[in-house]
Order: C-alpha cells, then sequence, then structure tokens
C-alpha cells in the first residue's frame, strides 16, 4: 500500500472513530498492509479509487455527488474481462464503451481514481484506427475486446459519428493536461491515432472548411445500402442522430475539428516538435474564420446548428428534435463572449425541456457564466429518483466534473506543474470542501468559504504550485495572514486576480481577500 492510501484511510478513521478503537484499528491496518501491500502499478489504480470526498453547506448538492461517486464507481470494471480495465459508457447494460461517452466521462472518471481504465480504453480506440475503415476506429468497444456488435457488422457495414476522432483528440490531451502522464504525448499507437486523425481521416472525409461544404454526404459506403445494417450511418457528420432530415453537418463537427487542432498543436509542442505545431496555426484560424461565417447567421444574429441536404438549417432547439449548440462552448470553439451567452441563456431559459446526454454537458456551463444556482439544481435534479434516467452512465461520471472543476474551479496546467482553483458559491455564508483531489503527481484538498477564503492542502506528492483566483482587481491578497502582492488579468470583461504559491507535501495554505 502507498503512503498516499495509508494517510487517507488514517484521516477518515480519526473523523469517524473514538480514540481508544482508533488506535487499535490503525495498528491492526499496519501489520495487513504490510503483509498484504499491493505493488505500485495496483496502488494507482485500485487504492486510490474512490478516496474523493464531498462535503457542502448545500446537503442536497452533497448527496447528489455521493449517489454520483457510487453509481460512477459501480460502472468501473478492474481488468478482470478480454479487454482489460474499462467503466460503462454507452447505454446502460450495454456492457461496452463509445468514443463520445469515454471522451465525455473521462476527467471524471480520472478524479474519481480510474486513471487505467481512461488509458486502455483510449489506447483501444487508437488502436484500432484503419484505413481499411476508412481512418475510423471502432464506434464502441465491449468487454469481450470486440467492435459491440449493436454498432458493427464488419468493416464496411458500421454505425460511427465522424467528431468522434476528434473528441478522443482532444480528451486526450485534456487527460495529460489533469495527470501529467507523458504516456498520452508518447505512447506510439495514440501518436499514430493523433496524426492519422488531424490528417488522413480529415482529408479522406473531407472536413475541413475548405472542403466540408461540397463533400457528398454518403461517401465511403458500400454500393447497395439495402444489403446493410447501417446504411449511411457509417460516416454521420455530427452527433447529432435525430433532427428532421437527412443531416449534411453539423456544428459540432467544425467545433471538435478546432478543439482537435488545438490539442494537437500542444501535444506536438509537448513533444519538442515545434515546428510542426506551427504548422497548424493556418488550419486553426481557417476553421475559426468558417464556424463565424457559415455556422453565423448575421441576419438571424444567432448561431445555426444543423445543415439539412435541402439547405435549411435548425439553429437553437430543444424538445423532440434537440440542436447541439451546447458543442462550441464544450470545445472552446467561440471567442465572442457575447455569442456565448447567448447559447447559454439559451440553456438557461430551456432547462426543463432537455435530454439527459444534452444536460450533462451543461452544469459547469452554467458555473462559468455566473449561473451557481442553476447549476446546482440540475446536478441536484439529475441524480433524483425523479429522473428516470439518472443511471445513464454519463451522468453520473460528469456530476463529479461538473463539481470539481465547475463548483470548486480546480484545473490543472501539467506543464507548468500548477492548478488554479475559483470559488462559484453563490454566497458568502455557503461553503463546499473536496477531498484527496489526485491532480498530477498529487493529491489535494481544498475548501472554499464563500468566494473570499480558500484553504489548499497538499496532502500527498512533491512541492506543486498553486493560483488561486478571486474575481475582482486586487492589489494584493492575504496568505496565512501576510499581505501578498497579486496579479491582476481579464477574462473577456470579467477582471480576475491570482497569486502564485509553491505548496509542498503536507502543508496547508489559507487564501484570503482584503
Amino acid at each position: 500500500m502507498n503512503t498516499n492510501t495509508f494517510s487517507i484511510m488514517i484521516d477518515l478513521l480519526k473523523e469517524t472513530s473514538q480514540k481508544n478503537i482508533l488506535k487499535h484499528t490503525l495498528s491492526c491496518l499496519v501489520v495487513f498492509f504490510l503483509v498484504h501491500s499491493p505493488t505500485v502499478a495496483q496502488s494507482s489504480t485500485m487504492n486510490d479509487k474512490g478516496a474523493l470526498r464531498f462535503t457542502s453547506s448545500k446537503k442536497e448538492l452533497e448527496n447528489a455527488f455521493n449517489w454520483a461517486k457510487d453509481k460512477a464507481l459501480s460502472y468501473a470494471h478492474d481488468n478482470s474481462d478480454p479487454v482489460g480495465y474499462w467503466y460503462e459508457a454507452a447505454l446502460p447494460n450495454r456492457e461496452a464503451f463509445c468514443m463520445r461517452d469515454v471522451s465525455h466521462q473521462a476527467i471524471g472518471a480520472e478524479i474519481l481514481g480510474l486513471g487505467a481504465h481512461n488509458y486502455n480504453m483510449l489506447l483501444k480506440f487508437a488502436q484500432n484506427i484503419s484505413s481499411k475503415r476508412d481512418y475510423c476506429s471502432f464506434w464502441e468497444i465491449n468487454r469481450y475486446n470486440k467492435p459491440a456488435p449493436e454498432d458493427y457488422a464488419n468493416d464496411q457495414d458500421f454505425w460511427y459519428n465522424l467528431p468522434a476522432n476528434f473528441d478522443v483528440v482532444y480528451n486526450a490531451y485534456r487527460l495529460y493536461e489533469w495527470t501529467g502522464n507523458r504516456d498520452y504525448l508518447e505512447n506510439e499507437a495514440l501518436k499514430n491515432f493523433y496524426d492519422l486523425s488531424m490528417n488522413q481521416y480529415v482529408d479522406h472525409w473531407g472536413l475541413g472548411s475548405n472542403d466540408v461544404l461540397d463533400r457528398n454526404r454518403s461517401m465511403h459506403l458500400a454500393e447497395n445500402l439495402a444489403t446493410t445494417r447501417f446504411g449511411n450511418h457509417r460516416g454521420i457528420p455530427t452527433y447529432n442522430e435525430g433532427g428532421r432530415g437527412s443531416t449534411l453537418l453539423g456544428i459540432d463537427m467544425t467545433a471538435s475539428l478546432i478543439a482537435a487542432y488545438k490539442a494537437y498543436t500542444e501535444i506536438l509542442k509537448q513533444s519538442g516538435e515545434k515546428q510542426k505545431a506551427k504548422g497548424l496555426e493556418t488550419k486553426i484560424a481557417q476553421e475559426e474564420a468558417f464556424m463565424n461565417e457559415f455556422w453565423w447567421d448575421d441576419q438571424k444574429k444567432q448561431y445555426r446548428s444543423i445543415w439539412y441536404e435541402d439547405d435549411t438549417f435548425d439553429y437553437f432547439m430543444v424538445g423532440d428534435n434537440q440542436a447541439f449548440l451546447h458543442y462550441p462552448i464544450y470545445f472552446n470553439a467561440i471567442t465572442d463572449s457575447e455569442k456565448v451567452d447567448q447559447i447559454v441563456s439559451g440553456y438557461y431559459d430551456n432547462a426543463d425541456r432537455l435530454i439527459v446526454e444534452l444536460k450533462s454537458y451543461l452544469p459547469i456551463i452554467f458555473y462559468e457564466h455566473n449561473f451557481p444556482e442553476k447549476a446546482n439544481q440540475m446536478i441536484i435534479d439529475l441524480c433524483s429518483e425523479k429522473n428516470k434516467r439518472r443511471d445513464y452512465p454519463e451522468n453520473s461520471f460528469t456530476v463529479i466534473e461538473h463539481i470539481t472543476r465547475g463548483l470548486m474551479g480546480i484545473e490543472p496546467d501539467a506543464a507548468q506543474n500548477s492548478f488554479t482553483t475559483r470559488s462559484r458559491l453563490k454566497q458568502e455564508i455557503d461553503w463546499a470542501e473536496m477531498k484527496y483531489v489526485p491532480i498530477l503527481s498529487n493529491r489535494i484538498s481544498v475548501r472554499h468559504e464563500g468566494k473570499s477564503r480558500t484553504i489548499v492542502t497538499n496532502e500527498s506528492g512533491a512541492t506543486i504550485y498553486w493560483k488561486p483566483k478571486v474575481s475582482g482587481s486586487y492589489e494584493y491578497l492575504y496568505l496565512n495572514g501576510k499581505r501578498t502582492n497579486c496579479t491582476q488579468e481579464r477574462e473577456g470583461e470579467n477582471p480576475y486576480s491570482y497569486v502564485t504559491i509553491a505548496l509542498h507535501e503536507g502543508e496547508s495554505i489559507t487564501m484570503k481577500t482584503p
């Protein structure tokens, strides 16, 4: 057993046991773990799993977190199946994981200690990319390490949503940022997947802005579609599978391509291929221009979301034909804050009419745009027994991410060996605490008291740098009572202040605003 896990167990026992029981229990634990100490690999994947804890002045939110944590961990499978470490990331009871859902669940899974699962599943997608499948991978893989038969008949007949490759590239880099695990940058199968996806795949399917408006919607299909199971679903140019007709393109395709190009640029930079990374700048600029020119309707002053064969568009829609305008925000593909605010307002006003697959993206967006109460309530509703689809795996995994990154504002930066925090509590009387968060090679604990006081502890791991961010322009902040000069910056129209602090193992620091 590693010292990190042992210290966590001691801490938990201290909170729940009387002193005389504690002494006896700890002595027994010492003997047990000296005899049954697992390997390093087991320590990082097994003993860390489930250590995360969250408490809050809002007990309904705390209860939602506890339900989501237990439910998500119930979906994790630890190397006893042919596919290896995996968790369910598809329709319930499918016993499989698909590219979109894994991408969306991965950060929540990492926070829960399922790092071995994430790495194995992304590696499976990477290993199965093939020119025989027109540079697609398997959309969905089951526990038997086979393409799920619900979505695959053979290499010429299978279901595939084309944003999937870009989603995997984007989230592989996000996982590197969270963990610092350079295997996400250096593993040969993953590098091959990134390279094929951002080059041959884009060109072969005509997905770049130079080709996408003239591409054949039914390319790379069997000659006789009547004999196939999946027809022209072998290459759907969006994640939107509903709509009111045959889809030519979705805004999520452009958004995911922008995100993947940016992620691939960073992967190349971190791998020392700076010249190759620089060559992508033009492509990123072209796709961003396409986002602002084709997808933005200047007459209606709103974004289009789906383009159909009859040359009509969907815009913001809810109900049966929900158009996915949250994806440009999820993929950070829109830089105009007013346009982003317009989309967020639409989802705020229609929150009760959304399906689970869409709601599972939204709480962090509400947190980041100053609607913390709406985010809290959506999380509570998503985890409620009244939600008949709450068992959809992505629901529970994403709740963990929303609270960690959204409410607590915890964000890593692997290249700088640092992390930021930002309280998104609504009132000064509110408080929230998250303990034993795995980030880079550390475990940290964060407690926010309103927006003005934050306590962070480096529970385990080497020195890491903490950047507490607070809204507003301050000349200084107090660190453990000592006045410290800080830096002021802006996010759009919103000013914030921060300091950078070296946090040594076992050290706690309190930041307070003036």
